[in-house]
């Protein structure tokens, strides 16, 4: 069964329509990344698939359960949102931390908010909060923080608080973990940093949406590639079949970017 499935989803702002009927679905595991110029709807897209915008129509199903589904009017309590919430990661442009908390703290707020609504958690509050800090530790060593646990924001490079941004959406264990052009606000060393980082997740079968204008490292990293144009899904599949391919709206895109 799919991890993933998206079906004829559209989305429209006023009268302008950004997504006009996408259809895909991934495996368990599967790195899918996702490319095509500003405007081509890939932010949008992954907004609608992380509730963060609630889609005009279609279906969208995480591990089977139906988050979003216009046809039955599911997706749109606030009850619904926030199971679809958590079953997403996502991790965005501009890292989205918050100032007044170290980077050990941004990391635990989310599981320390959710804890407290556990039928035991006045009985274990203790244990439970050891177990939430001691996990949000192992985070920040797996990105290569463990000594900028105590760091604000404002004490950490950009490529180190996108880093702390991805120990954030990993620390509620979500089932497909989504980033938004993560390195877009990054310079080339920077980014480097945080590339390895995503193919480090990648090879531990880590479930992974990616939006990246990062074109060798998304034909590197991924098992599958969509393009988008328009709104819609102009090629899918294997990184050298759609970059092999011969559409002429990806052709232009990949020749502006290397030009």
């Amino acid at each position: 069964m799919a991890i993933l499935e998206v079906n004829n989803l559209y989305k429209s702002f006023g009268k302008t329509e950004v997504l006009r009927g996408i259809d895909f679905s991934m495996e368990k595991g599967e790195v899918l990344s996702i490319i095509g110029a500003s405007g081509s709807g890939k932010t949008t897209l992954l907004r609608c698939i992380n509730a963060l915008e609630i889609p005009t129509s279609g279906k969208i199903l995480i591990d089977g359960d139906a988050v979003y589904d216009s046809s039955a009017n599911t997706g749109k309590s606030k009850s619904d949102q926030r199971r679809w919430q958590l079953a997403c990661g996502l991790v965005f442009q501009s890292y989205n931390l918050f100032p007044q908390y170290s980077a050990l703290d941004n990391v635990m707020l989310a599981p320390k908010l959710l804890a407290k609504e556990r039928p035991d958690y006045k009985a274990n509050k203790k244990q439970i909060i050891e177990e939430i800090h001691s996990h949000a530790l192992s985070l920040l060593e797996r990105v290569g923080l463990s000594d900028k646990t105590g760091n604000y924001p404002c004490e950490l490079s950009g490529g180190q608080q996108q880093r702390v941004a991805i120990a954030r959406a990993l620390a509620l264990s979500p089932k497909v973990l989504f980033f938004d052009e993560p390195t877009s606000a990054l310079d080339p060393q920077l980014t480097q940093e945080v590339l390895r980082v995503i193919r480090e997740l990648a090879e531990t079968e880590m479930t992974m949406v990616i939006v990246t204008h990062e074109m060798k490292f998304a034909h590197d990293v991924s098992d599958r590639i969509i393009f988008m144009a328009d709104g819609l899904i102009e090629a899918d599949g294997t990184p050298d079949a759609v970059f092999g391919g011969d559409n002429e709206k990806l052709r232009t895109f990949l020749g502006n970017i290397e030009g």
